[in-house]
């Protein structure tokens, strides 16, 4: 698997680690400071999410929590969240969604975009987030 995904204005990683069409598995780095994703849902999909090392801030239904190396997190499908960066610490997370579905799909899509517009050619990419409302509703 191991392909690696980079946000360009975040610096947040995600590798791919395992991936059927029951369970896809990732982990993820965050840099102190960086911007969380924007608040959303995952329609029919549960997340879990386990931090191996730092910190992660969390917000789930409007409550705000930071969650430390050995805290896990499970939200459930339709569960608006948002998930990133801590102000001060970065991290590493295990993060696992259950079923799959296109959500790799999703995430190689939305990082080529973001690459193009990081690299001033925004316009050579035609990413369009609401054609993977399935696997991903801004709330």
């Amino acid at each position: 698997m191991g392909r690696v995904l980079t946000n360009p204005f975040t610096g947040q990683t995600i590798e791919r680690l395992a991936e059927s069409d029951e369970l896809l598995v990732m982990e993820s780095t965050y840099r102190a400071g960086a911007a969380p994703a924007p608040p959303h849902l995952h329609p029919g999909q549960d997340e879990r999410f386990v931090v191996l090392a730092g910190v992660v801030r969390v917000r789930v239904d409007g409550a705000e929590r930071d969650l430390r190396e050995g805290d896990e997190l499970t939200i459930g499908a339709g569960t608006p969240h948002e998930f990133g960066g801590h102000p001060d610490e970065s991290a590493t997370v295990r993060w696992e969604v259950r079923p799959a579905l296109r959500t790799w799909e999703f995430f190689t899509g939305l990082h080529a975009s973001l690459q193009a517009h990081a690299e001033g050619r925004g316009e050579d990419v035609d990413f369009d987030v609401a054609a993977y409302d399935d696997v991903f509703r801004l709330a």
